[in-house]
């Protein structure tokens, strides 16, 4: 993936502590400051998700499919017979 260059300014006192803090964590302040950013990045992308799996009809339906997957009940289709007609 291409990188760009990313001028910020913080607190001395922040800046010290993320110096200390990526030493110990043998990290580059960049790799640092891109893992807490994809932190933020998937949280905010599994908002979404939560609240789908917190849907009633939705656990209902997977705790239903994956019975049916147990028992032997579901028929399994080719990726030939859904796509290709």
């Amino acid at each position: 993936m291409r990188k760009v260059r990313l001028n910020i300014t913080i607190d001395e006192d922040l800046s010290k502590f993320l110096k200390g803090f990526s030493l110990s964590q043998r990290l580059s302040m960049s790799e640092l400051i891109n893992q807490w950013v994809l932190g933020l990045k998937r949280a905010q992308e599994n908002q979404g998700m939560q609240m789908v799996l917190s849907s009633p009809e939705f656990y209902q339906s997977l705790l239903t499919t994956l019975e049916k997957t147990r028992t032997g009940e579901m028929k399994w289709h080719s990726r030939e017979d859904v796509f290709d007609g």
